[in-house]
């Protein structure tokens, strides 16, 4: 359920109407409490002399308010559709997500709505004494009124200028990587304890699925779409509850056929098999948890969060924009990303309960180099034409082996760096490039014998 939440929060938080629904809602409830306060500030005969006005005025300054609001509405509205229009095209229809979360288009937007409904709220309320017997002015809610005005100019220059930083390249690419830092955090903390060796945790899974002795029951998929999130304490406590061990075979990311087998579970003894009702509730339960959506989200999947600096370099990259410098400012960004996530600990593929039993299984698992493979194949394929572009590539594997502490990582960065040296020697640049690049290629390797001789 959690999981589930967390992920029903990011799309709320993603979309364009979620904050200027609640700011109308503000505004509604607002109108009300100074509605109140002018009927009680009547009935007492009282007036605040800064806030007093005359029903004529106050109609007229409400009215001015609500329709220089919604005019101001539609240019920002514009203004964001052309905004996302240039991001779409220039970073990828993927990066719009990005975009559209850290826009404030939605708050001014919501403001200036929220800003219009309330003056006509208020403007409802006006009592002209030759139509009533008792006049009724809301010098409260006027001045809230003109209050909301001078906030929706201010907004309007702060907004121009937000959307002039926030589509430059630099910026986005700053967005992004912050992204990807904090689901870094998220799913690889610092105590996150240390798992076994990878010999020890391959031969640790394989005695573990050899241990149940019952039936065998498949979780099919129930649709098609992409797995934006998994509640494994929920997976835990199922499989505890059915006395049996969860074998996973999909991770947050992957793209699942319907019918596909997402995971199969199994009784640990023989003549623990599940009745009929026990079956169903399980698989029904296992299909809820494991989330499936049209898209990936970065929520428990880092490698989408990579993915997106990639695609930004990749598009940078391409002969119709060709700006190496967007390029190598993602490089940069996440190779400072894979220094901090190779000195993580990776959590364990077999979850436990509280006795120790093994419960669920995960066969199918990020560690340190798919998520270097991620990163490096798609920006070196596509640049290696460009000397710089693989001098920036060379020269972030070696910032990141300075930081590597397991064998597999380092055997997974030697694989890059000969992949890397290779490309580049087949594109027959300059004696002194390539003097340059085999100097830090030559240093490269020099550091990955001396990583593995500590």
């Amino acid at each position: 359920m959690k999981t589930y939440l967390l992920n029903l929060w990011d799309s709320f938080r993603g979309s364009f109407w979620f904050r200027p629904t609640l700011m109308i809602l503000f505004a509604i409830v607002l109108s009300e409490v100074t509605h109140s306060v002018d009927v009680n500030l009547a009935q007492k005969d009282e007036e605040v002399e800064w806030f007093s006005t005359t029903s004529e005025a106050a109609r007229s300054t409400l009215t001015a308010v609500a329709s220089a609001t919604i005019a101001l509405a539609g240019v920002v509205f514009s203004i964001t559709i052309l905004s996302l229009s240039i991001a779409s095209t220039q970073f990828g229809s993927r990066l719009v997500r990005n975009v559209m979360s850290d826009s404030i288009a939605d708050w001014v937007i919501g403001q200036y709505i929220g800003s219009a409904l309330f003056c006509l709220l208020v403007l409802r309320t006006i009592r002209e004494p030759e139509y009533v017997e008792v006049a009724f002015v809301p010098h409260i809610g006027t001045a809230v009124g003109v209050g909301f005005g001078l906030i929706s100019m201010w907004l309007l220059i702060w907004f121009i200028h937000h959307v002039a930083t926030s589509i430059q390249a630099p910026n986005l690419v700053e967005s992004v990587a912050d992204e990807l830092g904090t689901t870094i955090e998220r799913l690889f903390p610092e105590h996150i304890g240390r798992p076994r060796g990878e010999e020890d945790e391959s031969h640790t899974a394989e005695e573990a699925l050899s241990r149940p002795e019952g039936e065998t029951i498949e979780i099919l998929c129930s649709t098609e779409g992409y797995i934006e999130g998994i509640d494994g304490d929920t997976l835990i406590s199922e499989a505890c509850e059915h006395k049996g061990l969860l074998k996973l075979n999909c991770k947050p990311g992957n793209f699942v056929t319907y019918k596909e087998t997402l995971a199969e579970f199994q009784s640990y003894q023989s003549g623990d098999d599940l009745d009929e009702d026990a079956r169903d509730s399980l698989i029904k339960t296992i299909q809820q948890v494991i989330i499936i959506g049209p898209t990936r989200t970065p929520r428990q999947d880092i490698s989408y969060a990579v993915l997106q600096l990639v695609e930004i370099a990749v598009r940078a990259l391409s002969p119709g924009i060709n700006d190496p410098f967007t390029a190598m400012g993602c490089i940069d960004r996440f190779s400072g990303a894979l220094c901090t996530l190779a000195e993580r600990d990776f959590p364990e593929i077999i979850r436990r309960d509280e006795e120790g039993t093994p419960r669920v299984v995960l066969t199918n698992v990020d560690r340190f180099p798919e998520i270097l493979n991620d990163a490096f194949n798609m920006v070196r394929q596509n640049g290696i034409r460009s000397v710089a572009v693989s001098i920036r590539m060379i020269d972030s594997l070696l910032r990141i082996t300075a930081h590597v502490t397991r064998k597999r990582d380092r055997e997974a960065i030697k694989v890059q760096a000969i992949a890397l040296k290779s490309g580049f020697d087949s594109q027959g640049f300059v004696e002194s490039d390539r003097q340059e690049f085999d100097e830090r290629y030559q240093k490269l390797m020099t550091l990955l014998v001396e990583k593995s001789d500590h």
